[in-house]
């Protein structure tokens, strides 16, 4: 339903008297609508443009044409066919009714007309148009609600189970004999691999549910001034065993005292992701850098590696949120591409954008813009 700037339902009407047209305009404006009429078809059909009305009143004898040929149009048009049509008529032939109701017109009103009568079938249909509008967007949610439902299974059922069922195995091995606990290589290896495949699982756990409350509109965003170089030094300390297993440097770049003004746990979920991501797909003894750059009242926040790179196609994939695009890391790191659908709906929260800039063979630059924090400012 389409309210008026002042939240009235909007009523578009067609007489050929324009005595007519007043009274009508007087007594849906007394009654709590937006009316406006005209004499002319072709101003009409203006009007319908500009006007946006929830519904049409159409007077079936007009000079040079008919209110049917009118609906006619109306109905023929993909824009307008669904705005409700109530014929004003002085003829009572059941014959015109019922042509009136096969072109798609909703009501009859027989002049002349009494106010409450006017005004009752008017607000009806006016409120079975809102109900209509509103079951339509209760149907449209409950569609993502199911199709948010079926991604998150399919992550469960695969994504999830896939690091859980390679920690369990590796785990019968050890208590079978097949890995043996006392081998000089035991704790550098098959520990490390525990411990990573654990942390893999864990990070895919907090993005499914980031995700899940995020969809779900149940993220609240609070922003508070925050330290933007202490934030990256914490994300560096969660990701330091991957990163330490690969020789890969963690370069904190943030000019010292540099405060953004944005919510705590989403920012450093886009860190984590953004980080955990370089480490994928950048090369043993390779480098990662977190930059920041100061543009006018926003900072820039830039994680850039020496990676393996992104095409242009795979930038479009990953960019869209509808999309279900994943790829393995230099060693075989599995990945299911939803850490970054949930870093571009963060970052979006804190009035930011994601982007990325890469070149296959040389590594890639994902970037995001914050507001400065008051720190800075001052």
């Amino acid at each position: 339903m389409n309210l008026s700037p002042t939240n009235k339902p909007v009523v578009l009407g067609i007489d050929d008297e324009k005595l007519g047209l007043e009274l009508i305009r007087f007594i849906l404006t007394k009654n709590g609508f937006e009316f406006h009429g005209t004499e002319h078809p072709e101003a009409f059909f203006d009007l319908l443009e500009t006007k946006k009305p929830d519904l049409i009143l159409l007077d079936v004898i007009l000079p040079n044409t008919t209110g049917f040929e009118l609906c006619k149009k109306i109905k023929a048009s993909e824009k307008h066919k669904d705005i409700p049509i109530i014929f004003l008529t002085g003829k009572i032939e059941v014959e015109d009714k019922v042509k009136g109701f096969e072109l798609g017109g909703v009501d009859y009103i027989t002049k002349p007309f009494k106010e409450h009568e006017l005004v009752a079938r008017v607000r009806t249909h006016c409120n079975l148009q809102l109900a209509k509008a509103q079951i339509e967007t209760q149907a449209e949610n409950l569609k993502e609600s199911n199709a948010l439902k079926d991604r998150m299974f399919s992550i469960i059922g695969h994504d999830l189970r896939s690091p859980l069922s390679a920690a369990k195995l590796k785990m019968d091995f050890i208590t079978r004999g097949i890995i043996d606990p006392k081998a000089d290589n035991f704790v550098d290896e098959t520990v490390f691999e525990l411990l990573n495949t654990m942390d893999e699982a864990l990070n895919l756990l907090q993005n499914l549910l980031g995700w899940a409350k995020s969809e779900s509109n149940q993220i609240q965003i609070i922003p508070e001034n925050l330290d933007l170089g202490d934030i990256v030094d914490q994300t560096f300390r969660l990701l330091k065993l991957g990163s330490e297993h690969k020789q890969i440097a963690l370069i904190n770049n943030i000019p010292e005292g540099t405060f953004v003004h944005a919510d705590l746990n989403t920012s450093k979920t886009v860190l984590r992701n953004l980080l955990s991501n370089a480490i994928k797909f950048t090369p043993t003894k390779g480098i990662i850098q977190v930059n920041g750059i100061l543009k006018e009242d926003r900072i820039v926040i830039e994680v850039q590696d020496n990676g393996q790179g992104i095409s242009e196609e795979d930038i479009g994939k990953i960019l869209n949120p509808n999309e279900h695009f994943s790829k393995l890391g230099t060693e075989k790191e599995p990945g299911t591409g939803l850490g970054l659908v949930l870093c571009q709906n963060f970052v979006n929260k804190n009035g930011g954008t994601l982007n990325i800039k890469s070149e296959v063979g040389k590594g890639s630059t994902f970037y995001f813009d914050l507001p400065l924090g008051e720190a800075i400012l001052a």
